[in-house]
């Protein structure tokens, strides 16, 4: 897997934590419409559905998660470029620390 790959499904899990955010905001808003309006009286369950696909998002952000350590751990730690995706990928690293650990590592 590619680094252009890991950060693609770095960006899709963002994407799906902000949408199941969204969802989960929709389903805390159950005010009844009184609006008086035809089809107000509809009976839907948003937060049935709801939850449904917040169970959905978060078993995608899991299978996400999963694939993405599994291709950060096959990083090798001997060669530079792999070692310094590694930190930064998996460990959370700024860049900065990233070159002091590289320095001093190659001392």
């Amino acid at each position: 897997m590619t680094l252009r790959e890991i950060k693609s499904i770095n960006k899709e899990i963002s994407r799906l934590r902000s949408k199941m955010l969204r969802l989960e905001g929709e389903a805390a808003n159950t005010a009844p419409n009184l609006s008086g309006l035809p089809g107000a009286d509809s009976i839907s369950d948003k937060v049935g559905n709801a939850v449904t696909q917040i169970a959905d998002i978060q078993n995608e952000i899991h299978r996400l998660e999963m694939l993405r350590n599994s291709a950060l751990n096959r990083l090798s730690r001997d060669v530079f470029e792999e070692n310094c995706i590694y930190m930064r990928l998996k460990l959370h690293y700024g860049w900065t620390k990233i070159a002091r650990r590289s320095v001093s590592s190659s001392l």
